[in-house]
């Protein structure tokens, strides 16, 4: 395998070797790939005297704090090296299916994924094709709206939306990956990527059930409403055009949406079509753009990220 997997995990020893560490064993995922940090030595003596010996391949010791280990991680990797990250609570992988036309969504169910490792390997290529080097699954594990986003029915979109952090793949950009804020952050790096690169890659008919704000521990534990609302106006200041306050939920959290609302940024034609995006017609336009007049892909709207 050419990826590395990184779990953080916070005094959820238990839940790592009962959930995620189970799941990529029933995947027949190498074990010498996995990583998993933890936020200082006395959670590293607690992960090895729990966790079963050839279920992963290092323990970590990296900083406390959602912020600190995920800015910890992606520097302790190397630039453009390919991760995959997974929560330590991980315990099915969903590909959703259809009986008759997928945006029925009465029709929808979900099945096992089949291949974690085919997956993954299919989602860098699909980064590579594209310069989209952020990539993830839908963020909730329910079919009723796990519909197709194209009118050729694909289920990849690469405009601006949330990816996930609990399962999403990235070919690592340092920068990209500084993070400011805890609450939210996989919100920042999202915008991040999506700046950088000019889209991000989601999977709308993959998904994983995962409760991250459920149970004891967790990266998250110390996560609270007052911190969530700072964070959320945080966004919101710093890219008023990406990011509106999410009305809809009634969570107690101030929750957020993602939407890129410059009219010169917005998705025009098959500019987010997947198919478009790798024809060669395409990928040729790319390295010749002096050569047409017509309006500039994607790959030209590349900015510097903003920290």
């Amino acid at each position: 395998m050419d990826y590395k997997i990184a779990i953080p995990s916070y005094k959820r020893q238990d839940t790592l070797k009962k959930k995620t560490l189970v799941m990529l064993r029933e995947y027949k995922v190498p074990s010498k790939t996995i990583h998993v940090f933890v936020a200082d030595s006395e959670e590293a003596k607690l992960y090895r005297e729990t966790l079963e010996p050839g279920t992963y391949g290092k323990i970590i010791v990296g900083k406390p704090g959602i912020k600190e280990i995920r800015n910890f991680m992606a520097k302790y990797f190397d630039e453009d090296e390919k991760i995959v990250y997974f929560d330590d609570d991980i315990t099915k992988l969903w590909r959703c299916v259809s009986k008759g036309d997928p945006k029925e969504k009465k029709d929808n169910k979900l099945i096992k994924l089949e291949s974690l490792d085919k997956f993954i390997k299919d989602a860098f290529k699909l980064s590579k094709k594209t310069g989209f080097r952020n990539w993830g699954p839908y963020p909730i594990d329910n079919p009723f709206f796990m519909k197709p986003t194209l009118a050729d029915k694909s289920h990849i979109s690469t405009d601006l939306k949330f990816v996930m952090g609990g399962f999403n793949g990235v070919i690592n950009n340092k920068t990209a990956e500084v993070r400011t804020i805890s609450d939210k952050e996989d919100y920042e790096r999202t915008i991040k990527y999506y700046l950088a690169d000019g889209g991000v890659i989601r999977f709308n008919n993959i998904s994983c059930s995962t409760r991250c704000y459920k149970g004891m521990g967790g990266i998250q534990f110390n996560r609270k409403k007052k911190t969530s609302k700072v964070n959320a106006e945080i966004l919101i200041n710093r890219y008023p055009d990406l990011v509106t306050k999410n009305e809809s939920r009634k969570s107690g959290f101030v929750e957020i949406r993602l939407k890129d609302k410059r009219i010169a940024q917005r998705p025009k034609g098959d500019e987010h079509n997947i198919k478009a995006l790798t024809s060669k017609k395409s990928q040729k336009s790319q390295k010749s753009p002096s050569k047409t007049k017509s309006k500039p892909k994607m790959r030209s709207r590349k900015r510097q990220v903003a920290n």
